[in-house]
């Protein structure tokens, strides 16, 4: 059975969020980083991934072509997990900040 893919990220701190596909509402790119966002039962969530330098877009791309890759059997796509040191891109480093904000009303 098909599973409605989430994207995985922890921490060294042990902090982690699972963060449903279909609620990302943008992946931003900068000099060493990458931020994802989501909208989700009225939270938003934040992840800032760390980049080696140009990497950047090659880093988005392939989280893009993972999350298209599909099927998903287990519905979950590591993208940073600093506690395993497992990433889905070699240009990624660490999982440098995760956030929720509960108050984020959409």
């Amino acid at each position: 059975m098909a599973q409605f893919p989430y994207l995985y990220f922890q921490t060294g701190a042990d902090d982690a969020v699972a963060i449903p596909v279909a609620a990302i509402d943008g992946i931003d790119i900068a000099s060493t980083a990458m931020t994802i966002t989501a909208t989700h039962n009225f939270s938003q969530y934040k992840a800032v991934l760390t980049v080696t330098a140009a990497q950047e877009e090659l880093a988005l791309k392939a989280l893009i072509q993972l999350i298209n890759q599909g099927p998903h059997s287990d519905g979950l796509i590591v993208v940073a997990d600093d506690e395993n040191s497992s990433y889905f891109h070699a240009g990624v480093t660490a999982c440098a900040a995760l956030s929720v904000d509960v108050t984020h009303a959409s």
